[in-house]
């Protein structure tokens, strides 16, 4: 920790007892540049005036109030100056405060002051110094030998796999990603985590967390202490916050302010009503607003006050919702928080603004943040006490930032003043430190660095600390004013009797300041106390001299030694001081008006209607539920991490989300009940006692249905298992209900299970509830009239229903079925608290790299001894030793197709050999050249109808193997410009000036470019070579041979050292060494050079990558470009190597001005001096960044802000540099404007024929590999199948019993395929959305195509899944089996049926904006059709919804089948007829089909229109999908 100030220092050395000596004018502090000190000597009265006032004010809001007022009243001349500038500007606060109220009252001496006047009245953070030592972390990685799964592999798996299971033996590999890591950690420290990817950065902030345990085949060796405690024995998760770049997600529902609330109320232990008189005294201009202190200055400090009424789920920008989980800690009291990447590819000035944000509340707060960060500005470097550098698993530096350059330059390394400190000391570790080295050093490896730290006195202080028995504290302080040391005798050495041990060999704090108020500003992260020991320093910027380590005589030879040179010290001192511690209304009017005024009617008819309406409502009930499945995946991630950070519990997750439900549940239901029961006309005898039963028994299925989806969602790892589950789960509750089956005809094995059924106790609770209450009539009144009276006489009308159709169990204990629902609903919520417990997904899949290769490009690599190396191994500079030494080859390879000609072998080869040699691509590139001139675009709000400039007048140019980067500007002045230069112009604005390529315009040149978005986007099933190879053949044309393109595929990724890679899918892209980022960049790079660009423009190519990343990039776009290619990427401050790869830069000013086109030079030298060439510019010191000065001279810089006081766009238009662009442009018009390019006439480059191939490909390969969708549907299907068989196994015709229950496997059975088939395929189709987007800005095929290659691509796995269903359901049951003909007319309709439920869930899902309101939309619908399907309510009882009955696919499909199944020609009949009869002798088809009103004549027909449904259906999907706006990409 630090302690910075800008006084001179009087340091007081003394030894013994008396003796002291002063030491005078010890600066503490930079001084001023020669020129600043000249333009204030210079200035007029009035400037100095105005300067000090700025001052003095800028000291105050930074909690300097009492060296601010002392540093004038210390003023030598012009004491009446002073003191008057001091009232002016006391004057200005009292003005102000006046107007202030609340939290800007409290606030207005600024944060600083704000947060340590709180902390003096505030309890104080528990402090923890975190001690780990001797850190080995292996991880065990399983290596398939199968590739990836596909529904072929699984569905030969199933017959084979048992057996293959036995035999084969797991190959797994174990990886040491930790090894021997020591360190600590100390409070009020900001510690910076360096290293490559695959270095350790992430397991090493995982194992302090206490995470590493929730990780399976992982092994952890080694020990961390917080303070005196071993982790293991405290709750780690009060005292630490983990913050993962991947885990910055939040309820999409909640505003921002409403996020924070949640987070204080779970995590804030100090609450506005728990204040104490202090408290509330000085936070009462708050209170009396109702503001609560604490969360209103987070929202302040964190920038977050203007969106804090925004939805999270709404467009708030990255960096904003990082913002958001920063403040979620800041609210809590945690001592130790642990960031991994949270600013993933956010620019370095809002890094360093958060980064600014978090060290202000670890300095005031005294707790510790350790943060792992890629792509530092020096600004951000510099805000960090400590680094620990690392590399493949060991700590190659650990120890103070300001030491961490110093000690590798006395290793031989030399930072040049243009390299940042980050990029020099992790291209030391990654094995690039060469081109650093003085003369005559020599470069070091790894492991030789690692020796050199552990021989350093860095390594030994660390030691001193971690292997202490004593818990220290240690800090560090730079520059305190008037501290006096004492040399003295160890504390701990008083009582030995040996006097060699009682030298003097500590350096004691004897004193403190009296000369200036030691009050600690910003800079200081401890205070110093008398007594605390000094254990190193550092002198005039060297390293710390380290006091405490080594011998007794060492240490003392040191700690004299230090007193003698500071008794001659000048510049600089900075001390390490130790201190030792102490959906329901619209179902419910459907299922009311369709079931209208059937109560109470004493028909059987009508009677069957009203038991099955408690069906159709218990259903309707249940699966509304189902919707909220994907809501709570949805949340899954946030329970994850709410729950890391201790913000509840589990069970209290689990009790908040029961209890929140039951308002909206019992709305809900209230809602259905109240139209269906009244509607309907059911009983309110009793005072409405069974409408009451009614509304609880359908409140007790909601809870218990949504209960049951939310355990589901906490077991499955991804929404296809979700789906699954619930069909299986719904499929089991319906079929066991007591409805679809009577309980007589279930066989034995299955009786259990209609017993323990919730639903069926809720099926028996209503029809007692009803029939009860409302049939009270004698059957006496009703002999010969109804069957069930006849067989029960003396009962009342509806008891002998009940009897008759096996309803009366449980009659003499009525409380039963609520007492089944209500254990089943509590048996759910425990299931799902155990599994939100025990399990955690992760998002990301693990799977090491490995190579497939095809015989004949395997056999060419073998015959090749050096020029082929690089296909085997990745070529690029950055490559991993990792990668290449867990990499393995393959024998298979689904490349670009066989090759049986040998002459077309060898040809291919030779190219392609040729080629490699040239490092280049296989097709040469066309040149191009790009012109813009006088380009300005204005933007239009159509929510405020104004117009606003993004960019104005930009005027330049790039010529083939140019590299020209976008610098500067807004975000949206920026990305705005590189998307028109692209030729794609957003919706929102008009775009005007002259923009060509070779003479062609803008709006026909798009085929000669290739666009690199900055959202890595790929089509998960496929392989990276198959990614590149759609690509290629929908963009490269019809001029490109076959051999070629394959060709071209296989060099671009050659050149991008994917070849590694290249068999894998882009859903299992995770590279066991941590490169995952990197290789998804150089992927989407790939795509766009697999078309052969002739321009290639890139949105922030380098953005979120790491040092090593970074290069590798650039080297990449540096090889293109050489290739002819112009390259013009967008770049949002770069760093000095980064630029230097780029030929030119186009500069915008914050208005969006044109600020400089031009060379960039070696280093970035011409850029600088055009800027320094500019009079009154800012002034440039040899130590900033050339980019930081260029930026921050344009008011564009990391650290400030401001609007330039001169007009940089008038300037450059004013320069020389602007007259030559113009005549560049002038002469290359001259060159390129009678040259024009064939072929761009087409809006595509390939045929609809061959467009519509490749995407049907695409699509079935997705389908292919996406086991968890298409298998598991099959499986699902199977599971049903062999469910319904065995539940209805041969059933006869014996009774009515038998003959309903085999027309009711029937009903079932379309229910159960066709409604679980129209919802799973909403996800599915949402699965590679944006890739759709993306493609579709590329124009690489007709989007018509995209929809209909999902339409046919479905079809084979609905053909498997139906014949499943049909041949093992239908073959145990005896259903529909009667000859082969009509178990193939059978099949035929379920599965186009199938299909076109299929198709009528997809087409919702184009409709609907969103798949949460299709996925709503789909079960409203279907639940409708199964209601009017005929079945439960019978055509002749539809009143209102007859045209829904004659528009119902269900309906279709459920005669056609029930007619294939049942039918038999009753007037041929004689009396040895085979024709089944039911016991009083009549025929079960004319029964049947008089009551359903069936026909055979209609078979035909009725296919007919289910087929005709079907294209309907699927037509409305493809139109939906063009013509809506909500299903094209975005235009930003």
């Amino acid at each position: 920790m630090e302690l910075i100030t800008s006084f001179n220092s009087d340091y007081s050395i003394k030894t013994g007892a008396d003796s002291v000596v002063t030491l005078q004018n010890l600066s503490g502090g930079a001084e001023a540049s020669p020129e600043v000190r000249c333009k204030i000597e210079n200035a007029s009265p009035e400037t100095a005036r105005q300067v000090a006032l700025r001052m003095y004010e800028s000291m105050k809001r930074h909690g300097l109030t009492g060296e601010a007022s002392e540093a004038l009243r210390r003023d030598g001349g012009g004491g009446g100056m002073m003191e008057e500038i001091m009232v002016e500007g006391e004057g200005e606060v009292r003005k102000k405060s006046e107007e202030l109220m609340g939290m800007d009252y409290l606030l207005k001496d600024g944060f600083v002051s704000y947060l340590r006047d709180v902390a003096r009245i505030t309890p104080p953070i528990p402090q923890q110094v975190v001690r780990f030592s001797n850190i080995n972390y292996t991880r065990k990685f399983e290596v398939s030998s199968d590739g990836y799964d596909t529904f072929g592999n699984k569905l030969v798996g199933f017959f084979v796999g048992p057996l293959k299971t036995l035999l084969k033996r797991k190959n797994s590999i174990e990886l040491q990603i930790l090894k021997g890591v020591d360190g600590h950690i100390m409070p009020g420290s900001m510690t910076l985590l360096l290293g490559p990817p695959g270095s350790g950065k992430s397991s090493l902030l995982q194992i302090l967390a206490g995470r590493v345990e929730q990780i399976k085949d992982s092994v952890f060796k080694g020990l961390v202490m917080y303070n005196d405690k071993v982790a293991s024995e405290i709750h780690l998760s009060r005292l630490i916050a983990y913050v993962s770049g991947q885990l910055n997600k939040h309820i999409p529902f909640l505003s921002v302010r409403e996020t924070l609330e949640f987070a204080r109320d779970c995590t804030q232990g100090l609450r506005p009503e728990n204040f104490t008189p202090q408290m509330r005294k000085f936070f009462a201009h708050a209170l009396v607003e109702g503001q609560d202190p604490f969360l209103e200055y987070v929202l302040e400090i964190l920038s977050l006050k203007e969106i804090e009424q925004k939805l999270v789920g709404e467009a708030i920008s990255d960096i904003d919702r990082q913002k958001l989980t920063t403040a979620e800690l800041a609210l809590g009291t945690y001592s130790v928080m642990l960031y991994d990447q949270p600013l993933l590819g956010s620019d370095p000035a809002a890094t360093y603004d958060l980064v600014n944000t978090i060290r202000t509340i670890s300095r005031i707060q005294q707790s510790s943040a350790i943060m792992s960060l890629t792509q530092l500005s020096q600004e951000v470097f510099d805000l960090f006490d400590r680094i620990i550098l690392l590399g493949d698993g060991h700590v190659v530096f650990q120890g103070p930032q300001q030491d961490a350059v110093p000690y590798f330059t006395n290793l031989g390394y030399m930072k040049p003043s243009y390299v940042e400190s980050d990029e020099f000391l992790e291209d030391i570790v990654t094995g690039y430190g060469s081109q650093y080295m003085v003369p005559g050093a020599t470069p070091l490896g790894l492991d030789e660095l690692v020796k050199c730290y552990k021989a350093s006195d860095h390594y030994k202080d660390i030691m001193r600390i971690v292997s202490g028995d004593d818990v220290k504290h240690t800090y560090w302080v730079e520059s305190e004013p008037g501290l006096g040391l004492s040399l003295k005798t160890p504390s701990k050495y008083h009582c030995s009797v040996d006097a060699q041990l009682r030298r003097e060999t500590e350096l004691v704090v004897a004193k403190l300041s009296t000369k200036v108020g030691h009050s600690g500003g910003i800079e200081t992260t401890g205070r110093v106390q008398v007594g605390d020991v000094v254990t190193a320093i550092s002198m005039n910027n060297e390293e710390m001299q380290y006091l405490s380590v080594g011998t007794l005589k060492i240490q003392h030879g040191r700690a004299s030694h230090v007193y003698s040179m500071l008794k001659q010290a000048q510049g600089q001192i900075r001390l390490q001081v130790d201190r030792y511690k102490e959906e329901a209304i619209i179902l419910g009017i459907f299922g009311g008006t369709l079931f209208y005024k059937l109560g109470g009617e004493y028909t059987q008819q009508q009677m069957n209607s009203v038991r099955a309406l408690g069906f159709v409502s218990i259903m309707s009930v249940m699966l509304i539920n189902l919707v909220q499945l994907p809501l709570y995946m949805l949340q899954r991630p946030i329970f994850y991490k709410h729950r890391a950070q201790r913000f509840f519990r589990a069970s209290s997750y689990i009790v908040a989300h029961f209890i929140v439900n039951l308002p909206q549940t019992l709305v809900e239901t209230l809602a259905y009940a109240l139209c269906v029961y009244f509607l309907a006309g059911l009983p309110l005898e009793g005072n409405g006692a069974p409408f009451f039963e009614y509304l609880v028994l359908l409140f007790l299925v909601a809870n218990f249905g949504s209960s049951v989806f939310f355990f589901l969602s906490a077991i499955s790892s991804i929404p296809e298992i979700g789906n699954a589950l619930s069909g299986l789960l719904i499929s089991i509750s319906l079929l066991f209900s007591g409805f679809v089956i009577f309980p007589s005809n279930v066989p034995a094995y299955w009786k259990w299970l209609i017993y323990v059924n919730p639903i069926h106790s809720a099926n028996i609770l209503f029809c007692r509830l009803q029939f009860n209450n409302g049939y009270t009539d004698p059957c006496s009144n009703y002999l010969g009239q109804l069957p069930f009276c006849d067989q029960f006489p003396t009962m009342t009308v509806g008891k002998a229903y009940l009897n008759f159709y096996e309803l009366a169990e449980n009659s003499k204990r009525p409380w039963l079925p609520y007492a089944i629902l209500l254990g089943w609903t509590v048996i759910a919520n425990l299931l799902a608290l155990l599994g939100l417990k025990k399990i955690e997904f992760t998002e990301m899949s693990q799977s090491l790299p490995h190579l497939k290769r095809t015989p004949v490009i395997g056999n060419f690599v073998e015959d090749t001894d050096t020029e082929f190396q690089s296909f085997n191994t990745y070529s690029g500079q950055s490559s991993d030793y990792a990668t290449s030494r867990y990499s393995r080859p393959k024998n298979s390879w689904s490349g670009h197709g066989k090759m049986n000609n040998s002459s077309r072998d060898e040809k291919w080869i030779e190219e392609f050999h040729v080629d490699l040699e040239r490092k280049g691509l296989g097709i040469p590139v066309e040149p191009v050249t790009l012109l813009f001139e006088n380009l300005s675009f204005t933007g239009y709000d159509k929510g405020t109808k104004e117009s606003t400039s993004v960019f104005d007048n930009i005027t330049g140019y790039a010529f083939p193997g140019n590299m020209l980067a976008l610098l500067g500007g807004s975000r949206t002045s920026k990305a705005t410009l590189l998307k028109c230069l692209a030729g794609r112009k957003p919706l929102n604005g008009c775009l005007t000036g002259n923009l060509n390529a070779n003479g062609i315009s803008a709006g026909t040149f798009s085929r000669l470019i290739g666009y690199v978005e900055k959202l890595d986007a790929h089509q998960p099933y496929l392989s990276v070579r198959e990614t590149l190879q759609f690509s290629a053949a929908l963009r490269l044309g019809q001029a490109i041979s076959l051999t070629n393109r394959c060709i071209h595929v296989e060099l671009v990724l050659n050149q991008l050292g994917l070849m590694p890679y290249s068999n894998q899918l882009v859903s299992s892209l995770c590279d066991a060494t941590g490169r995952t980022f990197e290789i998804a960049k150089k992927m989407t790079i790939a795509v766009e050079l697999a078309a052969n660009p002739s321009i290639l423009f890139l949105e922030e190519p380098i953005s979120g990558l790491d040092t090593a990343g970074t290069l590798s990039i650039l080297n990449i776009l540096s090889q293109v470009s050489d290739s002819g290619c112009v390259i013009i990427a967008s770049l949002t401050h770069p760093n000095v190597r980064a630029l230097s790869f780029f030929d030119q830069a186009l500069i915008l000013t914050q208005e969006g001005h044109e600020a400089y086109f031009g060379s960039i030079g070696s280093n970035c030298n011409e850029l600088l001096d055009y800027f320094v060439s500019i009079p009154n510019s800012p002034y440039y010191t040899i130590r900033e960044s050339p980019i930081s000065f260029v930026m921050r001279t344009l008011g564009l810089g990391i650290k400030n802000r401001v609007n330039p006081p001169q007009n940089f766009a008038e300037i450059y238009k004013a320069s020389s540099s602007h007259d030559i662009t113009k005549k560049e442009i002038s002469s290359m018009k001259k060159l390129t404007k009678t040259r024009t390019l064939k072929g761009l006439s087409s809006t595509y480059p390939t045929p609809y024929s061959q467009q519509a191939s490749l995407v049907l490909l695409r699509t079935q390969r997705f389908l292919w590999r996406n086991v968890q969708y298409t298998f598991g549907r099959l499986t699902g299907c199977m599971v049903i199948a062999i469910l319904m068989g065995s539940l209805y196994f041969q059933i006869g015709y014996n009774d009515v019993y038998s003959v309903a229950s085999r027309a009711l496997y029937i009903y079932m059975q379309v229910i159960l395929i066709g409604v679980i088939s129209a919802n799973n395929v909403i996800p599915q189709i949402g699965t590679d959305r944006l890739v759709y987007f993306r493609e579709r800005r590329a124009r690489m095929y007709h989007p018509i195509f995209y929809p209909i290659s999902w339409a046919v691509g479905e079809i084979p796995y609905f053909l498997i899944a139906t014949l499943v269903v049909v041949g093992i359901g239908n073959s145990m049951a005896g259903i529909g089996t009667g000859s082969a003909s009509d178990f193939l007319l059978y099949w035929l309709v379920l599965f186009v049926f199938t299909l076109g439920v299929t198709y009528f869930g997809m087409m919702i899902t184009f409709l609907a904006p969103v798949p949460t309101l299709a996925a709503f939309s789909v079960s409203i619908v279907t639940s409708m059709w199964v209601s009017t399907s005929g079945v439960v309510v019978v055509l002749s009882d539809i009143r209102f919804y007859r045209w829904m009955y004659w528009s119902n696919p269900f309906q279709f499909a459920i005669n056609v089948i029930t007619t294939i199944s049942f039918y038999c020609d009753t007037e041929k009949c004689t009396s040895a007829c085979s024709c089944p009869r039911l016991p009083d002798g009549s025929y079960v088809w004319d029964r049947l089909a008089n009551a359903r009103s069936l026909s055979h004549n209609r078979i035909g027909t009725d296919i007919l229109i289910l087929s005709i449904m079907c294209m309907l259906f699927a037509s409305l999907a493809f139109l939906f999908f063009i013509v809506l706006k909500h299903n094209s990409p975005p235009h930003m």
